[in-house]
């Protein structure tokens, strides 16, 4: 993020503001075909949930016992013939598609899909974008086998870009590189030793891509053994770049020497790559998320038609569920404009105060906050190009970003819907917080699920673009620097000849009530800030807009900054 559609980057010339502007829908359109994913009806979402939280639970004899695709869809299909009716249609209207258990991947088109949806795809005179002004519509004998239709929007956010341009060439506190994450997060051995350990940064609405010559010179100047990303490992368009997509894969190769690197260009949104990501065989350990939307506006990013946002998200909390029984870790960007959100940028009063992210909020994910390194004059020796041309943070000390420091602010804060109730793996920490007195806001889901769940810098994040080496800013940084965190935890695991650690949440928090000393604890600092000022704050301290930093979780932090190699100390004795 910056939450992706959704950003705030510092770079070379300054800070460019990446944020969201509603506007006429961009289909996904290709030679006048249109790409839609539709949504098939399910059952046994209980038990699906019930499976994939032992699965993930270490007191649970089930514990890393994960399920294959067949298994899994199994519990959820329906029999083939319940979804005969679907296809019959399909195929009676010429539209291309690909079948998998609950859901089909189609492309047909524009007459075709005007037709069966009764919708109007036009094209605009002046842009020459595609856009549909009216829902779709499912015929009515269909209903009752159809979810939703994915990618035939109304709305989709494009980004507006705004420059504060500095006189600096890199910020005078200095690049996060690797040695510098090592030296934070208790990292003694930061390479990759056994086969199979990958991470994947995933994009969404055909964002552009990352440049392999970049991703090369970044491992070089951070002292690195060159690694590119192979051919299979990139799915989806990589065309042209963009400084997100750099950003993620950088980060990610950073952090974790010598692990599999994979791309993963979504053209549409969260349910159709989720789905498509659990249907597929050969597939990464851990997936990076750098997007997401207010959990109650996701209906203007795709049509809902007759659902709601609370049952969309809800359908795509069974997709995440179905991917943490295959075993694998999903970390989530928590937000770049506090807990206000996107939505309320400009803290009215008269709209909803606090708005939960997802995917950050979904019980399913682990939602990464960001921090960044206070000023030192600590003395440090550097050994790789990066910070010996560069300078380098010498500190310590982390801090949740926040405008009044870094020009936009972490989020964090509840899920406002039924189906996201605080998890029995973070009860106990989530309530110590509730029943402390630390200041909170007036209106909040106190049995929502909390986020984020875990911090790291997202501040002066180093990346080379087009050949020049610039600092970037963001959730979009921490998110996937976790996510190499815990590739270089799988590794571990898999030396011990133990199972990768799949859905890590239930793993941190258990972490946390043995041994505090794991999780850096941030207590100062909030999140009632956004992008472009801070929100009003009330006599006793804290704001309507967001939450403060506390001792334990907290809602701005979450358990607070690994140290990693007290986790592999518990991992040694628990796992």
């Amino acid at each position: 993020m910056i939450v992706k559609f959704l950003k705030n980057l510092l770079m070379l010339v300054g800070i460019i503001n990446l944020n969201i502007i509603p506007s006429k829908s961009e289909l996904s359109i290709n030679n006048n075909k249109v790409k839609f994913s539709i949504a098939l009806k399910q059952k046994n979402k209980n038990e699906l949930y019930k499976i994939a939280s032992l699965v993930s639970d270490p007191s649970s004899n089930m514990y890393g016992k994960y399920w294959g695709i067949g298994e899994i869809n199994s519990l959820l299909s329906y029999p083939k013939q319940f979804y005969n009716p679907v296809i019959k249609w399909l195929d009676s209207n010429n539209v291309e598609y690909t079948s998998y258990s609950d859901l089909i991947d189609c492309e047909a088109d524009i007459k075709t899909v005007n037709s069966i949806f009764k919708i109007n795809i036009q094209r605009t005179k002046t842009s020459g974008i595609y856009h549909v002004n009216r829902d779709y519509i499912i015929p009515s004998n269909l209903v009752n086998i159809i979810d939703f239709v994915e990618g035939l929007s109304n709305n989709k956010y494009t980004k507006s870009v705004k420059y504060h341009v500095n006189n600096y060439k890199i910020p005078a506190d200095g690049l996060v590189g690797r040695e510098v994450i090592n030296r934070l997060y208790n990292i003694s051995d930061s390479t990759i030793h056994n086969l199979n350990i990958s991470v994947c940064s995933v994009e969404y609405q055909n964002n552009p891509g990352f440049s392999q010559s970049d991703l090369l010179y970044q491992q070089s100047l951070n002292a690195e053994q060159n690694k590119s990303v192979t051919n299979n490992h990139i799915i989806g368009d990589n065309e042209m770049t963009d400084l997100e997509s750099q950003l993620d894969m950088q980060m990610m190769s950073q952090t974790a020497e010598n692990v599999e690197l994979w791309f993963w260009d979504e053209p549409l949104w969260l349910y159709s790559f989720a789905s498509k990501f659990f249907n597929t065989n050969n597939v990464p350990d851990i997936i990076s998320m750098s997007w997401g939307w207010s959990e109650a506006d996701q209906c203007s990013v795709t049509n809902c038609s007759e659902y709601d946002a609370n049952q969309y998200i809800d359908r795509v909390n069974i997709e995440y569920a179905k991917l943490v029984l295959r075993g694998i870790t999903i970390t989530v960007s928590s937000g770049d404009a506090g807990s206000a959100g996107r939505t309320n940028e400009m803290c009215d009063s008269t709209q909803s105060k606090v708005n939960p992210v997802f995917p950050g909020s979904s019980p399913w994910v682990t939602s990464v906050s960001a921090t960044f390194i206070s000023s030192s004059d600590n003395k440090h020796t550097w050994h790789t190009p990066l910070c010996l041309e560069n300078d380098c943070p010498t500190g310590l000390d982390e801090f949740p970003t926040n405008y009044n420091e870094t020009d936009w602010t972490t989020g964090g804060g509840f899920a406002i819907f039924d189906s996201e109730v605080t998890p029995k793996w973070q009860s106990k920490q989530v309530n110590n917080y509730l029943k402390s007195d630390v200041p909170k806001p007036t209106d909040f889901n106190k049995n929502g699920r909390g986020y984020p769940d875990i911090s790291a810098i997202g501040h002066n994040c180093p990346v080379i673009d087009g050949g020049i080496l610039q600092s970037v800013d963001g959730t979009s940084c921490s998110s996937p620097l976790f996510a190499a965190i815990v590739s270089l935890l799988n590794d571990y695991q898999v030396s011990r000849g133990k199972p990768k650690l799949g859905f890590i949440n239930p793993v941190l928090y258990m972490m946390a009530e043995d041994n505090p000393n794991i999780f850096n604890d941030i207590v100062e600092g909030n999140n009632f800030c956004t992008e472009y000022f801070c929100c009003p704050i009330r006599e006793d301290g804290g704001s309507d807009f967001g939450y403060l930093s506390s001792k334990g979780w907290d809602p701005v932090t979450g358990l607070g900054t690994p140290n990693v190699g007290l986790m592999k100390e518990w991992l040694d004795s628990n796992l």
